[in-house]
């Protein structure tokens, strides 16, 4: 029996170091996030190539996949559900997830492309992304294995789904309704801020039944009505007014999260950080592993922010394959108990 089953993006991210002057020549805004289409991601691609030669592998993978994968390297049995094109980047995905033991849950499409995105960063650190949906647009209820949903222990959703194509959102309603015929809990993650604003009501809906909501704070600040500058003070104040669990990471801050009546505030040791990228996917994971293994939540916060903490060490959403991440798991969690010492 899968314990974990997720649905998210089927996408793969390239990761490289771009001056502004090159994203300024390419038609972006340095800092930007930007959706594309299928054409014009390929004249990107075509650009890039031609100016720099053949480009890496992508790496990391949508958010959820991203969590899912180092959920897996944990050592939690996990499978997956998305929507790629039976072409290079779908086929090197389903080959990332079986080499992590990760059940790829779904059929590549045939003459479909594979979704993927360009992480452009700078030497100031400042981040453009660039993304195409690609095949992830043609997610539906008929591609939902609601089986596996079923017979699962827990079950993660992708929030950014929710915009991904025509019937996404119902793809999602149709999961959670799958899960709750048969008391299976859900975890259901923010997206960027616009997409938190324009499915305020799904969230409003559907995350108060949720074992928790995750996201960072500006998404977080966006579910309660407020802008995404908020503090975290507004956050917690109007978060409170809701029925919602959640855990909201704070970058360099740390992490909160809120159970019940419980709020719980757990600052991040000083790191010198490479790369952002992924940080909230791999603290979710991480979060999450210690919570399946009973750790109360402040210490669950702690080995979220400890392996996150080891993820922004590093280019790249995902933990090097070489890295040994159970023994990474085992130093976060004996990190964790001292701070009850």
């Amino acid at each position: 029996m899968t314990s974990v089953v997720a649905l998210g993006a089927v996408t793969g991210g390239i990761n490289l170091a771009a001056g502004d002057a090159e994203i300024c020549e390419l038609g972006f805004t340095p800092g930007d996030y930007a959706e594309v289409s299928v054409e014009r991601m390929a004249a990107l691609r075509l650009a890039l190539e031609s100016s720099r030669g053949t480009l890496p592998e992508p790496r990391s993978g949508g958010s959820v996949a991203n969590t899912t994968d180092l959920l897996a390297r944990v050592g939690v049995n996990c499978g997956f559900m998305g929507v790629g094109g039976d072409d290079r980047f779908g086929r090197l995905f389903v080959s990332n997830f079986e080499q992590a033991a990760i059940a790829f849950l779904s059929e590549l499409e045939r003459g479909a492309v594979t979704g993927y995105d360009f992480y452009l960063y700078s030497a100031a650190a400042t981040r453009t992304i660039i993304l195409t949906h690609g095949a992830n647009a043609l997610l539906s209820p008929a591609r939902i294995d609601s089986e596996a949903i079923k017979s699962a222990q827990l079950v993660l959703l992708d929030g950014s789904a929710l915009d991904f194509g025509p019937e996404s959102e119902a793809a999602l309603l149709f999961c959670i309704q799958a899960a709750e015929e048969r008391g299976v809990p859900f975890v259901l993650t923010l997206a960027g801020t616009k997409i938190v604003d324009s499915y305020r009501a799904f969230f409003h809906t559907f995350g108060p039944k949720a074992q928790m909501v995750a996201g960072n704070l500006a998404q977080a600040a966006v579910l309660v009505g407020l802008r995404p500058e908020a503090p975290l003070d507004q956050v917690r104040i109007e978060l409170a007014k809701t029925a919602i669990d959640a855990a909201v990471t704070l970058d360099a801050d740390g992490a909160f999260a809120r159970f019940g009546a419980d709020e719980f505030l757990l600052p991040t040791q000083p790191i010198e950080a490479v790369d952002s990228t992924g940080a909230g996917d791999s603290f979710l994971a991480a979060f999450l592993a210690a919570s399946m293994q009973g750790l109360a939540v402040r210490q669950a916060l702690a080995v979220g922010n400890f392996v996150a903490g080891e993820v922004v060490k590093c280019h790249g959403a995902r933990l090097p394959i070489d890295r040994d991440v159970p023994g990474l798991m085992q130093d976060a969690l004996q990190f964790a108990e001292s701070l009850d010492d």
